[in-house]
């Protein structure tokens, strides 16, 4: 299209990491347009992102950190529009973008096109407690969840927790991965608690940051059980497009990041995600997960994320496209809307696929045939693609180098002294 540029934003939550990075999403969003001959445009702090290499970046502009200066990236912003004439579609990629974008959104949609949620409708979802709250009066089933804020308040809930294990999560998502909750949370999603003992440590190791967590029941199964709705909503919430996905492995194995998936169907989370949505006037790309309850039976909510998920790659190899659907909404040229898709389409990080099936066979818990036949069919890739293979290459190396680190720093430790 002639004249139009797509940006593609991201951030990173500790402002002083400079170290190689990868924001898959962002690199799937980059290259879903990019194959469609869209101009876009990297918006990130950091230079060392391994996904701004990529071959369908036209242009990287590192921008102010909104960890360090709100006003100076709304300022850089519209400075930005000024510097690229024509139509302008600004698309966030991360959690914390979306809701800046969404907070500023009167003031930046005079510059941009912005295919995200108005700010009351994210100030209902970027919270935990609040988007629970709106689902269960829409009729959605959620988990068993509590919000203590205390040692002594979770001393008074004791009593009532029945149903371990639990899982203690932050209410708002990206303040988990701030370098201040890097030591508590160690990569993962949630930390898990077996008994009250291990619940009351937790707690005491999060200290003044337990105002910002929540408490929820851990819903068994398999993590086959665990369904993502990948969309998009217009402004008027109509669904333009949309599919499903199952989650197969996932690193840390608890509570992780997905590393293999693949598309499926399943008509209640689609029903559910749909009702959910709509109810909530959702404008947008996201990515809303649910897990079947084998006691109950019911398919619950786990999140709503307002932004493109890491997966999203999956969406334009099972046939439906959805950057670029959100791309051509946001222009005011919407295309048809795609509610069909080929299921059994794999999605695969493979390396940090490894990385969780080695602990798996640790565990006794996968053979590495059946590892390695979980990865056949058709698949696309989280990073490495052929007619783009520079991220990959960066990302590699930047893996290989953690990995050596981590050696390394674990051949210094003091052996333990007798008695110890």
């Amino acid at each position: 299209m002639e004249n139009t540029t797509a940006f593609v934003m991201t951030h990173e939550s500790d402002p002083h990491r400079r170290a190689t990075s990868l924001s898959v999403q962002a690199l799937s969003l980059v290259r879903s347009l990019g194959r469609r001959g869209v101009r876009v445009v990297r918006l990130h702090p950091n230079h060392l992102d391994a996904g701004l290499r990529s071959r369908y970046c036209a242009a990287v502009e590192p921008c102010p950190d909104l960890y360090q200066s709100e006003t100076r990236l709304l300022e850089f912003l519209e400075g930005l529009a000024q510097r690229h004439p024509g139509r302008r579609v600004l698309i966030p990629a991360s959690d914390d973008c979306a809701w800046f974008l969404a907070t500023h959104r009167e003031r930046l949609g005079t510059h941009f096109q912005l295919p995200v949620p108005a700010r009351g409708v994210m100030e209902r979802i970027i919270d935990k407690r609040a988007q629970y709250e709106a689902a269960e009066a829409l009729g959605v089933p959620v988990p068993e969840t509590w919000y203590p804020e205390s040692q002594a308040e979770l001393r008074e809930l004791l009593p009532k927790l029945r149903n371990y294990p639990y899982v203690i999560k932050p209410t708002v998502a990206h303040r988990w991965r701030l370098a201040s909750m890097r030591r508590v949370s160690a990569g993962r999603k949630g930390i898990r608690v077996a008994d009250a003992r291990e619940l009351l440590d937790a707690y005491e190791q999060l200290g003044a940051q337990a105002r910002g967590v929540m408490l929820q029941e851990v819903i068994g199964g398999r993590d086959e059980q665990l369904y993502t709705f990948l969309g998009y909503f217009d402004r008027d919430a109509r669904p333009l497009a949309y599919c499903l996905r199952s989650k197969i492995r996932q690193l840390p194995v608890d509570f992780g990041y997905c590393t293999l998936t693949v598309t499926c169907r399943q008509p209640q989370v689609q029903t559910q995600s749909l009702r959910l949505l709509r109810g909530l006037g959702y404008h947008g790309l996201v990515g809303v997960e649910w897990k079947l309850d084998p006691r109950t039976g019911l398919y619950k909510l786990i999140e709503i994320n307002a932004r493109a998920v890491n997966t999203i790659g999956i969406a334009a190899a099972c046939g439906v496209d959805l950057p670029y659907i959100a791309y051509r909404d946001a222009l005011g040229e919407p295309l048809p809307p795609v509610t069909d898709w080929r299921q059994g389409v794999k999605w695969r990080r493979f390396l940090q696929d490894w990385a969780a099936a080695r602990t798996l066979h640790r565990q006794g818990r996968l053979s590495l045939g059946q590892w390695w036949r979980s990865l056949r069919g058709p698949a696309v890739g989280a990073v490495f693609a052929w007619d783009d293979p520079a991220p990959s290459v960066v990302d590699m190396g930047a893996f290989l180098r953690r990995r050596a680190g981590r050696r390394l720093s674990a051949m210094r430790r003091p052996a333990p002294t007798a008695g110890s």
